[in-house]
């Protein structure tokens, strides 16, 4: 429902992975952003294009372009490289010429490492403001250049397709 008033997803997943912990955590943020992104991506689909684009204007138009051709690639994109809040690119991802499943494909791809490493960094984070030693703090540092490690890469890949 966060995602439906414009609450920023990744705040949604920090106070998951604190309230929850880091596995429970990350199965309900992972669900939770399923489930709104196909929630907000549905009201792209009802309202459709004329409504939405009358708040885009021809942004919508170059966004449609690119789905159409790229699919599952482009949003993967959207979703690595944040380019506009999450309920705005489903909005738009459903008024426009993209199939659900390529939607929720790409939605899956290009957030699910992402909510991973976060659920499991928030965690941790609030483990070393909790319990600071040198075993916590360590694993933090961990998280932190997994996160930068995965990011670099995602980013290379993103840049040769």
């Amino acid at each position: 429902l966060g995602s439906l008033v414009l609450i920023p997803v990744t705040s949604l997943i920090v106070m998951t992975a604190l309230i929850f912990g880091p596995f429970v955590g990350f199965l309900y943020a992972f669900a939770g952003c399923m489930l709104g992104a196909m929630m907000t991506y549905g009201v792209g689909v009802l309202f459709g294009k004329d409504l939405v684009r009358q708040f885009a204007g021809s942004r919508l138009s170059r966004f449609d372009k690119q789905l159409a051709r790229h699919g599952v690639l482009a949003i993967v994109t959207v979703r690595v490289i944040p380019v506009a809040p999450f309920t705005i690119v489903n909005i738009m991802a459903g008024a426009s010429h993209i199939r659900l499943r390529d939607f929720l494909l790409g939605t899956v791809l290009g957030m699910g490492p992402g909510i991973f490493i976060l659920t499991f960094f928030a965690y941790q984070l609030g483990n070393t403001v909790r319990t600071p030693n040198m075993e916590s703090l360590l694993l933090l540092i961990g998280f932190a250049l997994l996160f930068v490690f995965v990011m670099a890469r995602v980013y290379r890949w993103l840049a040769r397709r």
